[in-house]
């Protein structure tokens, strides 16, 4: 799960750069008047959803999610154990659900497009998919290390 976390932050970071250059151009266009590039509007917003729903994925790979750690860690062993568990399966079927209708909104998108670029907006919609799939990956990834652990065998960490 390792090199999908490193490949995920560096595509989150190449969206981050993209996403800088982008708004640079928009405000040098906008405040100078040398020139105007009219697609600045629609990629910028295009670059951010894609850099939310890969962020996100890269944040529950690393297990940097939002938790309550604080009722978790009071638990015993293996009432924690089955506690995560039982939010992995949550957060699973969560998934599937917007993985599908994510889907189905993307595809009734297909048609419209970006005014300045010609791009279909299907695009937007599909970070969603493709985001939610990547975190269905790490939430696989976390799920098996929580059975490895909890059969005894090592996860492999430090």
């Amino acid at each position: 799960m390792r090199w999908l976390q490193n490949l995920l932050e560096w595509t989150a970071g190449l969206l981050l750069f993209g996403l800088l250059v982008v708004g640079f151009l928009q405000v040098v266009s906008r405040y100078t008047g040398i020139f105007f590039i009219p697609w600045t509007e629609e990629a910028a917003r295009l670059l951010f959803v894609w850099l939310v729903w890969v962020g996100a994925a890269a944040g529950l790979i690393r297990g940097g999610h939002i938790r309550f750690e604080f009722v978790v860690d009071r638990l015993p062993a293996k009432m924690r154990r089955l506690t995560e568990m039982f939010v992995h399966a949550g957060v699973g079927i969560f998934l599937f659900i917007v993985i599908r209708y994510g889907y189905v909104v993307a595809q009734s998108q297909a048609a419209s497009t970006f005014l300045t670029f010609g791009l279909s907006i299907k695009y937007t919609y599909l970070s969603a998919v493709a985001g939610s799939a990547l975190m269905l990956v790490g939430l696989a990834g976390g799920i098996w290390t929580l059975l490895r652990t909890a059969t005894g065998e090592s996860d492999g960490r430090p």
